[in-house]
């Protein structure tokens, strides 16, 4: 301990230095996802000339280029810090969207979406394991699910925002205005990611020699990681299937007004915000094991709901989607954090985006294009994913090793 600074001091200094990081988490998280145009992405694609069939294969080669990304990224962020893959992240997600504006034929597009599934993958686990770590050296591991959910309740409000102002500009001045608009948001988050600092012990675990397969085999035989990853593709699926298929049912209900598209996602986006901010509580009251069960189960239920017919109406469904898509976040993150060692996270935490986004890129293209009925197709999905929700709920590993300090 330096000479005249006694311990409390220094728990007063620690203590101010991980308020700092925290306040710059943040700031980071408010612009991480700033997908002003995701919500008209789909119209601006028919704008430009594609069809139902060009937009989910682009939508696969998004998520094929994040799942051949996923896994060295998230090595990379392991070895050479969470910082760089947090800056590098939104510069990739800028450069993506600035070539979807510019773009008028499918082969741009592709380049677009490639880009856009690097900057993604980038930003999949390192966050989450930069936040852990950080509380992990204070002492705090166990309020991680406490700050992981307020963080995902600001990184959604930033995206629900976003939502909004992309809407009303493209009412204004046209639906590649929205485009232009995210571009220049993700910059924001990389300028903000200048200001992070790695956590000290997290530097000594940096230079590991260990290649990456051996890595995922060592780390995939801990309790409950295996269990967890199966678990995370039925989700990931539900959770990106409701969400592509959402505009092209409103669509068909005709109701692709811009400026209300914008105030309906927005409202989406905060709908789910309570639920993410009251994940540490639910988990109190319910229990790990009810939370995991009720969310994959709620989203194939409404799929089953909107399959019932075509009314307006229905769309309240999209409400209740948001309660699993806001609290899947902090609570995969904190199951597998939990049950990890420093230097696996953020490989784990790719890993599990890896599989979940090569299981949608396969999966999507067949279940969705022209000449197939929406409605037919929810009933399908969200019945056969019930039932596997169900098993994969009889087979949860009950308890497990936890990481707290």
């Amino acid at each position: 301990m330096p000479a005249g600074v006694d311990q409390g001091e220094e728990r007063t200094e620690a203590g101010t230095s991980l308020r700092r990081e925290l306040t710059c988490l943040a700031a980071y998280s408010l612009f991480t996802y700033p997908f002003a145009c995701v919500p008209l992405l789909f119209f601006f694609y028919l704008e430009r000339g594609m069809g139902r069939d060009e937009y989910a294969a682009l939508a696969s080669i998004y998520y094929a280029s994040m799942v051949l990304c996923e896994l060295p990224t998230g090595w990379l962020a392991d070895r050479f810090g969470r910082r760089t893959t947090m800056v590098a992240g939104p510069l990739f997600l800028a450069a993506g969207f600035g070539v979807l504006w510019a773009a008028r034929d499918f082969a741009t597009f592709a380049a677009g979406e490639v880009l856009f599934g690097l900057g993604h993958a980038l930003l999949s686990g390192p966050p989450s394991a930069l936040l852990f770590e950080r509380l992990l050296e204070r002492g705090r591991a166990g309020e991680y699910l406490r700050f992981e959910s307020r963080l995902s309740t600001i990184r959604g409000l930033g995206t629900a925002l976003a939502f909004l102002a992309g809407g009303l500009l493209a009412y204004h001045h046209g639906l590649a205005a929205s485009v232009l608009l995210t571009a220049c948001l993700c910059l924001v988050a990389a300028f903000v990611a200048l200001f992070l600092h790695e956590p000290r012990h997290r530097r000594a675990d940096a230079g590991t020699e260990e290649r990456l397969l051996p890595r995922l085999a060592r780390v995939y035989r801990r309790p409950g990681i295996p269990w967890l990853l199966f678990y995370y593709v039925l989700l990931f699926f539900l959770l990106r299937y409701a969400f592509h298929t959402q505009q092209p049912w409103l669509l068909e209900q005709g109701l692709e007004h811009w400026g209300w598209l914008g105030v309906l996602y927005c409202s989406l986006a905060l709908a789910g915000l309570p639920v993410t901010w009251f994940t540490p509580w639910l988990h109190r009251r319910l229990g790990e094991r009810a939370l995991m069960l009720v969310q994959p189960a709620i989203v194939a239920l409404t799929l089953v709901g909107l399959a019932q017919g075509r009314a307006g109406f229905l769309v309240a469904l999209f409400y209740v989607q948001q309660w699993p898509f806001g609290m899947h976040w902090p609570l995969v993150h904190a199951y597998a954090n939990h049950r990890l060692d420093s230097r696996d996270r953020a490989l784990v935490l790719s890993s599990l985006s890896f599989t979940g986004r090569i299981g949608f890129a396969v999966l999507f293209p067949l279940l969705f294009g022209e000449g197939r009925r929406l409605d037919a197709d929810f009933l399908g999905i969200g019945l056969v994913s019930l039932a596997l929700a169900l098993l994969l709920s009889w087979r949860m590993p009950r308890g497990g090793p936890r990481m707290e300090a």
